[in-house]
């Protein structure tokens, strides 16, 4: 799908005992349809850096030949001395991705009487990662055990990292068995203003292909939508209280990007928890509960996620879908998509699935009815 910015996260791989791999996806944002964003200022000096990440095992994962982006998508690869070719035969999963996440996120169609409620369509969407890129400034941060050093980690790279951190993994130059998470400390920058200030930061000095991530241009298309924008959820791992979550989003309508503002009750941060993925999950069917009893004229509700953590993804697929086979009817007037839009996991592509009725699930297909 053309026309929507998207960054993975910069990998490298090296020698067989140290496989390091280079690859940067760089696009251009482009508006949505109807809708002008405004320029952003050049970018400034202080860009991140760009942090190495390297494990012996990953080798044979990366082997596998990467398949070709649609264009205007350019793709610079330090691989080898020439380019990876693109295999023919292996669907591309990020292109398909954004095709489905911008197809799917459409207003409901109309009920045949007029005077009959029409199908909700509801976003569901997490932050970092997903909505925003691997640049956005937030980060976790790491400490040297037995000491005070940090090593900071940007918010989209640490669901790589997470499971590696206390054993012998390179990252950053540093390897990981020497560093520890501290609790609050690691995520203090997941508290307090820092959100709204991160996010203005990141708009007024960076690249847009630096801050937003693949579920961008789906959440613009939502806060645009009146109906819509009513009906879209944060559930992020952040621990902003939920005012503080829509500080961003009142700074993202001053500067032009959205039109309307998710409701206040509808914006959760979910981490702190060591629940992180349950609570998603459980919030989750809450949200269809509800669409499942709001007045219908005719067809469907429709409800999608989107995370770029497997962990959640996969959380929120074997909760519904258990769901669903225990109470197969549960459901019956609401269509639910789930996106994973993890593009820097090494182990799982991007991919958008439906959820059938007793609890099967099938790919979603741009262009499906509800």
């Amino acid at each position: 799908m053309s026309g929507f910015s998207f960054v993975a996260l910069l990998l490298l791989i090296g020698a067989p005992a140290r496989a390091q791999v280079l690859t940067r996806l760089q696009t251009s944002a482009a508006p949505v349809p109807g809708f002008s964003a405004p320029a952003l200022i050049a970018p400034s000096t202080a860009r991140l850096p760009l942090l190495p990440l390297s494990v012996p095992s990953l080798a044979p994962a990366l082997a596998a030949p990467a398949a070709a982006l649609p264009a205007p998508v350019a793709v610079a690869a330090v691989l080898s001395p020439s380019a990876v070719p693109a295999s023919p035969e292996r669907p591309n999963p990020l292109g398909q991705l954004r095709a489905a996440l911008v197809d799917w996120l459409k207003p409901g169609v109309s009920a045949e009487d007029a005077s009959a409620a029409a199908p909700v369509s509801a976003y569901v969407l997490d932050l970092d990662g997903n909505a925003f890129g691997s640049g956005f400034p937030t980060k976790i941060i790491l400490f040297r055990k037995g000491g005070n050093q940090e090593l900071p980690v940007p918010t989209a790279h640490f669901a790589v990292i997470e499971k590696s951190i206390g054993t012998d993994f390179t990252y950053g130059g540093a390897n990981l068995k020497d560093y520890e998470l501290r609790g609050d400390a690691s995520f203090r920058e997941f508290f307090g203003p820092k959100f709204a200030a991160d996010l203005r930061y990141a708009v007024e000095n960076l690249p847009a292909a630096d801050w937003q991530g693949p579920s961008w241009p789906a959440l613009v298309r939502a806060l645009n939508d009146p109906v819509i924008a009513a009906h879209t959820y944060v559930l992020t791992a952040r621990q902003h209280t939920s005012e503080q979550l829509l500080d961003g989003f009142r700074y993202l309508q001053s500067a032009g990007y959205i039109r309307y503002l998710p409701k206040v009750e509808n914006l959760h941060g979910v981490g702190g928890t060591r629940r992180t993925a349950e609570r998603k999950a459980e919030l989750m069917a809450e949200f269809i509960d509800a669409l499942q009893a709001a007045p219908l004229g005719g067809g469907r509700h429709a409800i999608g996620f989107s995370d770029d953590t497997w962990a959640n993804y996969e959380k929120m697929r074997d909760a519904l879908t258990g769901i669903l086979k225990r109470e197969p009817g549960r459901w019956s007037k609401v269509k639910i998509v789930l996106f994973f839009t993890g593009s820097n996991d090494l182990s799982h592509s991007p991919e958008a699935i439906v959820l059938n009725a007793d609890g099967t699930t099938h790919p979603y297909v741009p262009g499906e009815r509800r």
